[in-house]
């Protein structure tokens, strides 16, 4: 999509998916209801949730009033929500999503994915615990029941569309022996440091759209389990982690001289250059801020493009990094010789405080 001004991909459903979409991981209160409400103001139409988060019911407030004052109608939102697997939750999944539903304030959501390849008792995509052996295997051998929960979630009308976060190609395969629905997206960890080509293009060959959660980073944070809770509704026993941001790691990748040289030429910031070459890979990009002039900026990556040599040169930075994920943390391990620890060049250049998140 170099240098168009298409602002959405069609989804392998029909539907059309935006571009780019508000992510809320670490968004509380007051904070995500106005970032919510900004994010919209400016020309967002995805939000992008989960229940494990806990601040579905701020996004829900934020879209009441926004839809009370007629800013936007329910048919203008994208709203993609996610299934955090638990031990015997399955036959629960119904009961997760009208709680999502109820959260939210609306009575269907475009989008739903299960969360992770994983079962666990507290974790989401961006900071999973230390699961054993037998969990994995647990989840495995759950794939099939669960993917027919979350295909009967579209026949009851609760979700328009269902797919994957976080799956690599062997469970992508797996989930594709037995989905009578294919999955419409697969989300994932995606940026230069991290891109993951080759499940990028597997997807895409599959007609699985991938949309990229943590485009700019992943802010550093401590999870623990949250008692203090919002208005939200919860189904019992459901874990929720409260997120405490501490040092940002995305800083560093900002300010590398590819990335500075660019955003440069083009008179961006290099938050954009970095969305911008997500757009142009065919990716949706879902970056998270609750700092109004950074939401805003972060849209303005639509009607200028990188050039082929600009897009390259972000092509070939090295070492991949994945910033969250199975990887310890504090150790390193490799994959095709290929650096993919935690705690790679993105968080030992330099921590910095990002107070503009």
């Amino acid at each position: 999509m170099k240098g168009e001004s298409k602002t959405y991909f069609r989804l392998n459903t029909g539907a059309k998916i935006p571009a780019i979409g508000l992510g809320t991981w670490q968004s509380g209160g007051g904070f995500c209801v106005e970032a919510v409400k900004t994010a919209i103001s400016v020309g967002y139409r995805h939000i992008d949730c989960a229940h494990l988060y806990g601040n579905e019911a701020e996004v829900g407030e934020a879209l009441a009033e926004l839809f009370k004052n007629n800013s936007v109608k329910r048919e203008d939102i994208f709203l993609t929500s996610k299934y955090h697997c638990t031990t015997n939750s399955v036959n629960k999944l119904e009961n997760y999503v009208r709680v999502s539903l109820k959260n939210l304030g609306v009575s269907y959501l475009d989008l739903y994915l299960m969360h992770r390849p994983e079962s666990s008792a507290l974790g989401d995509a961006t900071d999973p615990p230390a699961n054993s052996g037998s969990e994995y295997r647990q989840i495995w051998s759950k794939l099939n029941s669960t993917w027919k929960s979350m295909e009967r979630l579209v026949e009851l009308g609760l979700v328009r569309a269902i797919g994957l976060s976080n799956f690599d190609i062997p469970q992508i395969r797996e989930v594709l022996k037995f989905a009578k629905i294919v999955p419409a997206v697969n989300q994932l960890e995606l940026h230069p440091f991290w891109r993951q080509d080759e499940l990028v293009k597997f997807c895409q060959s599959k007609s699985i759209h991938v949309s990229a959660h943590t485009p700019l980073g992943v802010p550093n944070c401590n999870p623990t389990t949250s008692e203090n809770r919002s208005s939200e509704q919860c189904e019992p026993e459901t874990p929720h982690l409260s997120l405490r941001r501490s040092r940002s790691v995305h800083a560093p990748m900002l300010k590398l001289r590819d990335v500075a040289d660019i955003a440069d030429r083009h008179n961006k910031t290099p938050e954009q250059v970095i969305l911008r070459w997500g757009l142009q890979r065919g990716t949706s990009v879902l970056p998270a801020s609750v700092n109004p002039e950074r939401i805003k900026q972060n849209f303005n990556i639509f009607n200028w493009s990188l050039s082929d040599n600009e897009y390259k040169r972000l092509n070939q930075l090295e070492p991949q990094v994945c910033l969250f994920g199975s990887w310890p943390l504090d150790g390193g391990i490799s994959e095709n010789g290929r650096s993919v620890s935690g705690r790679g060049p993105l968080q030992s250049v330099h921590e910095t405080e990002d107070d503009n998140f």
